[in-house]
């Protein structure tokens, strides 16, 4: 990839600029307490590896405004046509499957996609906000029966929304999250909780196009190297409510 096939999927994309909006675009999710972590561990006794990844503990969140969809090669596209992100990456080998309008956008690194939310007025969601927007009816659900996986990220929307109104939280694209990778702290209930301090690996969430079915759960926790571009990776952003 080179940076002149970078602009020419920018030219490609044929949106004209807007202001950045909330109102319309975003879910408002009303702050609580949760149980974050992976309840299946514990019900099943399971031993896989993910467990002691997964520890579930208490957590209280803030309310907050966070996007209904994951962010588009359309919706970036106006950010760096305000000068404010960088272009986004041309897929060359398979521009069919990545590049179109209503995708989400991939191959942004971790501080490309906290730039895009930062110009939005926002920021990335953490860990906490992330899965207490997507764990809904029941706490670290499994949703390992349904076709997510189709070979490439699909149009933003295909998949039914969770029961806030969020779309494609599961299994479209991992999403990045403000957090560093490491170990939860699990010690009394943890308020707004942001990870690590500092780390090598920032967390993404939500599962993607290409993972296994034991990956799409809302508890799952994977760690990606922020600055490198992935092709099952994107992102949306959140907001707090004030």
């Amino acid at each position: 990839m080179n940076k002149i096939n970078s602009f020419i999927l920018i030219a490609l994309l044929g949106f004209t600029v807007s202001s950045p909006l909330y109102a319309s675009d975003q879910v408002l999710v009303e702050g609580g307490e949760f149980e974050m972590g992976g309840f299946y561990c514990e019900e099943e006794q399971n031993n896989s590896d993910w467990c002691s990844d997964e520890v579930p503990h208490k957590v209280q969140v803030d309310s907050f405004w966070i996007d209904k969809y994951e962010v588009t090669n359309a919706k970036y596209r106006e950010c760096f046509l305000a000068g404010a992100c960088e272009p986004a990456v041309l897929h060359e080998d398979r521009p069919g499957d990545f590049n179109k309008k209503d995708q989400p956008v991939v191959f942004t690194t971790w501080k490309e996609a906290l730039a895009y939310c930062k110009w939005r007025g926002g920021r990335l969601p953490t860990e906490a906000e992330w899965e207490f927007a997507a764990k809904v009816e029941k706490p670290g659900g499994a949703y390992w029966d349904q076709p997510y996986g189709v070979g490439a990220p699909v149009p933003v929307g295909s998949f039914e929304a969770n029961s806030r109104g969020l779309y494609d939280v599961m299994g479209n694209v991992y999403e990045w999250t403000m957090d560093w990778y490491g170990p939860y702290k699990t010690t009394g209930k943890q308020v707004s909780p942001l990870g690590p301090s500092k780390g090598k690996s920032k967390v993404v969430r939500g599962g993607s196009w290409d993972s296994q079915s034991h990956f799409l759960r809302t508890s799952d926790r994977v760690a990606k190297d922020p600055d490198l571009r992935y092709s099952g990776v994107g992102f949306r952003c959140v907001k707090p409510n004030r």
